[in-house]
């Protein structure tokens, strides 16, 4: 069986021929990438091993000028069908190069692979497997979370190299920027409360005390929760996709092969932006739920703006304002950190930024809700 497969100047060809119980292929020519060629031979090649009584197969590529990976698995798909069917397949006459690399393929253990993945599937090795990683990526937060700490403190000592204008632009993206959708939710959410508030307290003819819920609600927790997860959202994600596309394009490496630390340069002044501007967002936060809870209180109890700030002054405390700002200062410091740290650590394709995008708004957000449990609880124990 002979073939011509392209007409290029040397064409490749190849021969097949069968002595007694040996299959012969004879290849020569440019086997060089042609898109048409594998599917023939190999084709060509199960036909001819389907005979009876064949019991080795020889490839010669002594007259073969070049080949490529598409010839290489040609050969390789041929080394398989003949160790299913039990056929000695002989490899002198093929070059030293792909000789090679056939028996670097053959050393992969790919179904001892395939049965340790199918072994090791089974519940509990998936929950050690998940623990082991949340332990990893625990220890990975706190590792980034003290050099950041030594950057902090390297930029008090006024040693930290950073640009002051990088903060700035900080401030501005996490602060000014981030006004309209801190409003528009805050609002939503003292709304929501106001309501449902309004719906209970009619009961017992307690309508006024609206106020007192809503205020105390938002001023100590609610505001810097709820802006917190925003920022999670917003500028965590931001700063996970920014870190993580400057290290794809080896930006990080640039800067630490100029002598300048990532950490000060790039971590710190979004560190330094975001504990800033979270104390503002959260009181302007504040303002916004309270105002929500007056429009409900006026459209659904008819209580009027006096009567309902006149309670809001007198339930919220200085300390109530206290808690509030020092939540919104953790969380911010939690969203600039977790952002940096899943940028940082990202691999360094698109698929990676992606990953580490999402992980960080994830991450953020359920220790911002632990943080606040044991925040709460703290002052709780305080008598704050």
């Amino acid at each position: 069986m002979t073939g011509h497969l392209t007409e290029n100047t040397v064409s490749p060809d190849y021969k097949i021929t069968s002595e007694e119980s040996m299959v012969v292929i004879k290849l020569s020519g440019d086997w060089a990438y042609d898109p048409q060629f594998p599917e023939e031979i190999d084709v060509q090649l199960q036909q001819t091993l389907q005979q009876s009584g064949i019991k080795s197969v020889q490839v010669n590529m002594e007259q073969v000028i070049a080949w490529d990976s598409a010839l290489l698995t040609v050969i390789l798909s041929l080394t398989e069908l003949c160790e299913q069917q039990q056929i000695y397949f002989d490899s002198s006459l093929l070059p030293s190069e792909m000789t090679r690399m056939l028996k670097l393929v053959a050393n992969i253990p790919v179904r001892d692979v395939k049965k340790h993945i199918e072994k090791d599937t089974s519940f509990l090795h998936n929950v050690g497997t998940n623990v082991i990683a949340s332990v990893k990526e625990v220890g990975e937060v706190i590792s980034f979370l003290k050099n950041a700490s030594s950057a902090f403190a390297a930029m008090i000592k006024g040693k930290a190299q950073y640009r002051s204008s990088d903060t700035w632009v900080i401030m501005q993206q996490t602060g000014a920027e981030a006004l309209p959708i801190v409003s528009l939710l805050n609002f939503l959410v003292g709304a929501i409360l106001g309501y449902i508030g309004a719906i209970q307290l009619e009961k017992f003819g307690a309508e006024i005390f609206i106020g007192d819920m809503v205020g105390v609600a938002m001023t100590r927790e609610i505001a810097a929760i709820i802006t917190a997860i925003i920022m999670a959202g917003r500028s965590g994600a931001a700063f996970a996709a920014q870190l993580g596309t400057m290290k794809v394009n080896e930006e990080i490496d640039a800067l630490r092969s100029m002598g300048f630390s990532p950490i000060e340069f790039l971590v710190l002044p979004r560190m330094i932006g975001m504990m800033l501007m979270m104390p503002l967002l959260a009181i302007y936060a504040n303002f916004m739920g309270v105002f929500g809870g007056a429009v409900v209180a006026f459209v659904v109890l008819n209580i009027t703006l006096e009567q309902y700030l006149d309670v809001v002054i007198k339930s919220v405390s200085l300390n109530d304002v206290f808690v509030g700002i020092t939540m919104s200062v953790v969380f911010g410091a939690v969203v600039a950190v977790i952002g940096c740290q899943k940028g940082m650590s990202c691999g360094n394709n698109a698929e990676a930024v992606g990953a580490s995008t999402t992980s960080a708004v994830v991450t953020a957000t359920v220790i911002i809700f632990v943080a606040a449990a044991i925040l709460t609880v703290l002052f709780g124990v305080l008598g704050i």
